[in-house]
C-alpha cells in the first residue's frame, strides 16, 4: 500500500512539474544572449510564468454574464504599460454608453487579456494580435484586474467593433 502511495505522489508531483515547465518554455528572447529566438539556457528571463485557460465565452450574452460593466466605447491607444502577470498596453476609453454595471466616468483605461502564457516583466503575446491595438469604437465587456486603476476585458478577444451602420447584438 505504501508502495503504491509514493507511486501516486511521484506522478503526480512529475505532471505538475511538467506543466509548470511548459508555462516556462517557448516564446522569444527578451534578455540575456541578446538573440531574438528561442529561449536557451543562457538567456535572463526574470519573472514567474502563467497559463490561463480561459471560459469559453464567444456571444454577447456569454461575455455580459461575465462581466461587470459593459460599455461602447471609443478606444485610442496610450504610452503606458501596466504589470499585470505580464506587461501589457493600457488602451484609453471614452465611454459613450453604459449598457451594463455602474458608470465607470467619461474616460477608464483598459487592457486585453493575452490568449498565451505570460512571464511577469516580459511583454505579453497574442495568437491573433491584441483586438485593441487598432483605435476605434467597440462594445467592451469589461471587469476590474489586479491593478484597480485599470479595467480588463473578461476574456481574450471580448471587444466587438462598433462601425457607423452597425451595433452589436445586446447581450
Amino acid at each position: 500500500m505504501e508502495r503504491k502511495r509514493m507511486l501516486t505522489i511521484a506522478v503526480l508531483t512529475a505532471a505538475t512539474a511538467s506543466v509548470l515547465a511548459g508555462c516556462a518554455t517557448g516564446g522569444t528572447t527578451a534578455a540575456g544572449d541578446g538573440a531574438d529566438g528561442p529561449r536557451g539556457a543562457g538567456d535572463d528571463v526574470v519573472g514567474s510564468g502563467s497559463c490561463i485557460d480561459h471560459i469559453a465565452a464567444t456571444t454577447p450574452a456569454e461575455r455580459s454574464d461575465l462581466a461587470t460593466l459593459v460599455v461602447d466605447a471609443e478606444v485610442t491607444d496610450t504610452d503606458r504599460t501596466v504589470e499585470v502577470g505580464g506587461v501589457y498596453e493600457v488602451r484609453r476609453a471614452r465611454v459613450t454608453g453604459v449598457e451594463k454595471g455602474d458608470s465607470p466616468g467619461r474616460t477608464i483605461d483598459v487592457i486585453s487579456p493575452s490568449d498565451q502564457c505570460t512571464t511577469s516583466g516580459q511583454p505579453v503575446e497574442y495568437l491573433e494580435g491584441d483586438p485593441l491595438a487598432q483605435d476605434g469604437t467597440f462594445r467592451l465587456y469589461l471587469h476590474r484586474s489586479s491593478d484597480d486603476d485599470v479595467w480588463q476585458l473578461v476574456v481574450p478577444g471580448a471587444a466587438e467593433p462598433i462601425t457607423a451602420t452597425s451595433t452589436p447584438a445586446a447581450g
